[in-house]
């Protein structure tokens, strides 16, 4: 299994004035959103299988426990989203430098 933190976190923006300011990250809804770019070219089952994923993050709480298969669809959708900035390097660490975590059966 893997461990995502899925905790919101503060990171600036300069507005088209030249104002910075610091904004919530949402992890969750970011996470839940790529799961459903266009460039995966979902078919009907995995767009339901997606949708699956995608509510299990949200309704996750500070953290997500994914399962191999759960991470590696995740994973995928990361390396299709293009136009990535410094805002998303938190987001896309916290995806790709997941916790591996044992889990064992009481």
């Amino acid at each position: 299994m893997r461990k995502i933190n899925t905790t919101t976190y503060k990171t600036t923006v300069r507005s088209i004035s030249g104002e910075v300011k610091e904004v919530d990250y949402g992890v969750k809804d970011s996470l839940a959103t790529i799961l459903f770019h266009p460039g995966l070219k979902l078919n009907a089952i995995d767009l339901l299988k997606q949708n699956k994923l995608a509510n299990k993050v949200l309704e996750s709480g500070d953290e997500l426990l994914l399962e191999e298969e759960e991470y590696s669809r995740v994973k995928a959708a990361l390396e299709v989203v293009t136009g990535l900035g410094k805002n998303d390097v938190e987001f896309v660490t916290r995806i790709l430098e997941a916790e591996t975590i044992e889990v064992t059966e009481k």
